[in-house]
């Protein structure tokens, strides 16, 4: 059922504004947080893409024509640029950072994945193979494999223990190297005509590294298992149905995963049991008014939380168990397109 927090409604002493935003907090249930604005980064252009780095001190963010790096802790911007191939826009679709902190890594719209060093900041790899735009990028734990999603309805399972981070004269032949190596992940069988609603929007690695699931423009979620043993296959070993419309954000949960939609909504799974074809929705949260582009989750304590950013300009806090949304942020005047904690 959708939990509506409307300012009109909620009393005053459930409301903390800003300068230009304000966050409602649900009357109905124990305020355990509180919000406050940590820091403002004003662009001149459209951020296509944000990621944090594990430990919370690096904020990538992707934009047309470069990724911008900030180091929070020492109050520091760098910029990478994507070097164009032709006159056309080219923007930032994913970034993500390395585990380590050693590289940052940007899928863009010429098809290219540009691995830079964060310590030398210089490009160290282009990683060429996808045939569409490059929507997701997402390291295993052991930061020993980059996994990329694409409109061309793959997933690359890439060797990142060989990234260097300093370039040489050898760089293009160990990119070449990368590249020939490079597992292809498919949504469907090779006999099967591939469709633009097969196109892969989003990944997600599980904690363990073994299971990476995409979700895509037809609504489906698909798990793919990537240990490298001989029980690897390039299709699925899971198919999730439940969505009504595309799948833009996944990530996996204890016990589990989520995932957000162009339908308006977050579902829960449950799969336990990977590869035996019981994964199931266990619930569905409501309440956002247009498409949620972005999830990510968290959990505290022994409490499960998720929070979706929406083109509805909203930020909300879920309670994963209950499904009962804690707080709601406002203060964005267009789409959130993505978030992690």
């Amino acid at each position: 059922m959708a939990e509506e927090l409307d300012l009109t409604t909620v009393p005053v002493d459930f409301v903390k504004e800003g300068s230009d935003w304000l966050a409602i907090f649900n009357p109905r249930v124990p305020r355990q947080m509180d919000v406050q604005l940590a820091a403002r980064y004003v662009h001149d252009g459209v951020v296509c893409s944000v990621k944090f780095s594990l430990d919370g001190a690096l904020l990538a963010v992707g934009m047309e024509g470069a990724v911008v790096l900030y180091n929070l802790s020492l109050g520091e911007k760098f910029t990478f640029t994507l070097e164009r191939n032709t006159g056309k826009p080219n923007h930032a679709r994913a970034v993500c950072i390395s585990p380590d902190g050693h590289f940052l890594v940007a899928g863009s719209e010429d098809k290219l994945i540009r691995v830079w060093s964060i310590k030398n900041r210089m490009l160290v790899h282009t990683l060429e193979g996808h045939h569409g735009e490059v929507y997701a990028l997402e390291f295993t734990p052991d930061k020993n494999t980059l996994l990329s999603a694409s409109g061309d309805c793959t997933i690359r399972v890439w060797d990142a223990t060989q990234f260097a981070e300093t370039p040489d004269a050898s760089s293009i032949i160990l990119d070449e190297t990368m590249e020939a190596a490079c597992r292809v992940l498919r949504p469907v069988s090779p006999g099967v005509k591939l469709s633009s609603k097969l196109a892969l929007t989003s990944i997600a690695v599980n904690s363990t590294g073994k299971f990476v699931a995409g979700g895509s423009l037809d609504g489906m979620i698909r798990i793919w298992k990537v240990d490298g043993t001989e029980n690897d296959s390039a299709e699925p070993v899971e198919t999730l149905s439940g969505h009504e419309d595309a799948v833009y954000s996944v990530q996996f949960v204890e016990g589990g995963l989520v995932s957000a939609s162009v339908d308006r909504t977050i579902k829960r799974w449950d799969i336990s049991d990977v590869g035996v074809g019981r994964g199931e929705c266990r619930k569905t949260l409501q309440g956002h008014k247009d498409c949620i582009l972005a999830i990510s989750a968290l959990q505290v304590g022994r409490d499960h939380r998720v929070v979706s950013s929406s083109r509805d300009g909203t930020v909300r806090m879920w309670d994963l168990k209950t499904g009962i949304v804690q707080f709601v942020i406002q203060g964005h005047k267009n789409t959130g397109m993505q978030s992690n904690h």
